[in-house]
C-alpha cells in the first residue's frame, strides 16, 4: 500500500511511502478496538473522591436522650448516617480503577484503528519537519495547506520544537510511536506521521521491511578430465604384472 509523501511545507513529493498491509491493511477487530477504548476510558479514572463514615466524623461520645420514655425514636450516636450531618453509608472511597488487557490485543486494536483510518484516505506522511526553532506559523500553513481537521502528528521520539510548534493550535495532538494508542487514533481526523515515526510503528508492531534480495550467483560447473591414454596403459601394464 503506498501513499504520498509530502514536504514540511505540505508540498507532494515525488517519493511514495509503504504502509504495511500487516497494520494499515487489515479488517478492523471492532470488538478488539471496543475493549481498547473501555478498558482506555476506565484507567483514565483517578478514583481520589472520598467521604466520612460514621467512624470518621466529629461528635456523638454519647447517647442523644436515654432509650425509652421520651416518645422519641431510639438512637445511640448522632454521627448515625440517618441524622444530617452524620457519617455517610457506603459512600466511595479512595481505588485504582486502572484495567489491563493482553498485549496482543492491543496490538490488534491499534492496528485496527490505523487500517480505519488508511481505508478512508486520512493517513498521510511527511519527510520531514525540524524548523530551527518553534514556529506555529509553519505548523499552521502546513495543516491548511493539507486540509487537516484534526490532525495527530506522530513522531518517532519526542521533539520540543515539534510541540512547541503545533501546541497552540486547537485540535492539534502530537505523540510519539512508543504512546501512541487507539483511542488517540479514533479521536483524530487525520493521522499525520513523521517518515521515521513511521518506521518506529513498524518496528513496535513487529513488522520488518522486506529485505534486498541478492543476486544468486551462479557456481562454475565443474569440468571433468577425460582419461589420457597412457594412464590405461600403465594400468594394463601393471596388471599384467601382478599376473
Amino acid at each position: 500500500m503506498k501513499v504520498n509523501v509530502y514536504s514540511g511545507k505540505g508540498i507532494k513529493l515525488q517519493s511514495k511511502a509503504d504502509l504495511p498491509k500487516e497494520i494499515f491493511g487489515i479488517k478492523p477487530n471492532r470488538t478488539a478496538l471496543r475493549q481498547y477504548i473501555h478498558v482506555y476510558q476506565t484507567s483514565q479514572r483517578l478514583g481520589t473522591v472520598a467521604v466520612k463514615t460514621r467512624a470518621e466524623v466529629s461528635g456523638g461520645g454519647r447517647k442523644p436522650w436515654r432509650q425509652k420514655g421520651t416518645g422519641r425514636a431510639r438512637h445511640g450516636s448522632i454521627r448515625s448516617p440517618i441524622w444530617v450531618g452524620g457519617g455517610v453509608a457506603h459512600g466511595p472511597k479512595p481505588r485504582e480503577f486502572a484495567v489491563s488487557i493482553p498485549k496482543k490485543v492491543r496490538d490488534l486494536a491499534l492496528k485496527s484503528a490505523l487500517s480505519r483510518k488508511s481505508g478512508s484516505g486520512k493517513v498521510y506522511v511527511l519527510d520531514k519537519f525540524s524548523p530551527k526553532k518553534p514556529k506555529t506559523s509553519l505548523a499552521a500553513s502546513l495543516i491548511k495547506k493539507l486540509g487537516l481537521r484534526k490532525p495527530l502528528i506522530v513522531a518517532a521520539k519526542s521533539d520540543e520544537t515539534l510541540v512547541k510548534s503545533f501546541r497552540n493550535i486547537p485540535g492539534v495532538k502530537v505523540q510519539t510511536s512508543q504512546i501512541l494508542n487507539p483511542y488517540d487514533v479514533v479521536e483524530a481526523g487525520e493521522i499525520v506521521f513523521l517518515q521515521e515515526g513511521l518506521g518506529a510503528v513498524k518496528d513496535r508492531l513487529g513488522v520488518k521491511s522486506p529485505a534486498k534480495k541478492k543476486p544468486a550467483v551462479k557456481k562454475p560447473t565443474p569440468v571433468k578430465k577425460k582419461p589420457s591414454a597412457t594412464a590405461g596403459k600403465k594400468k594394463t601394464a601393471a596388471k599384467r604384472s601382478k599376473k
